[in-house]
């Protein structure tokens, strides 16, 4: 298709008109920059985090559903390089609203641990895993380290992770 139109505009229209068409794409181009850049930020601000909790709860499920052999969905390296790949893709334009949605994920997966402390069963363990996974990624691909100010008005929630701050690690 692009040469069938490069074929239109250089072969059918005589210099002058390709001149003038050569010059409203080059404006075309430069007045939607700065416009696409805000939308690819937009998008990544949606996109990463919806990623990043889906290849997290892929090894999860691996687990669940094989806990003897950990290693059925990917290889532990194949999984980190996922990680580090949407990592990379984080930037100073989208870092604090990912991190604020990566967090929000965390303190869910927190709370439905302790609330099946109780009974141990399968849902205590999907959370656990999903509460160190995130975790990590937070502390290790984010460089993000969890405070008290990440809680502000959970504070029963951040007293439950400094206190068993040794599950996570």
């Amino acid at each position: 298709m692009e040469s069938s139109l490069g074929d239109k505009i250089l072969c059918d229209n005589d210099s002058p008109i390709t001149v003038c068409i050569n010059n409203t794409c080059t404006m075309f181009n430069k007045m939607t920059t700065e416009d696409i850049a805000k939308h690819r930020e937009e998008y990544y601000k949606q996109y990463l985090p919806k990623k990043i909790e889906e290849t997290i709860e892929n090894k999860m499920f691996s687990i669940l559903k094989n806990p003897l052999n950990v290693n059925v969905y990917k290889e532990p390296e194949e999984y980190d390089a996922d990680l580090e790949k949407l990592a990379s893709q984080i930037n100073e334009y989208n870092r604090d609203s990912i991190l604020e949605i990566m967090l929000s994920e965390f303190k869910n997966y927190v709370s439905e641990y302790y609330l099946y402390d109780n009974n141990r069963g399968g849902s205590y363990n999907m959370y656990g895993i999903l509460m160190k996974e995130f975790y990590n990624f937070i502390k290790n691909l984010m460089k993000h380290e969890i405070t008290r100010e990440d809680f502000d008005d959970e504070e029963e929630i951040y007293d439950i992770v400094i206190d068993n701050k040794g599950d996570l690690l």
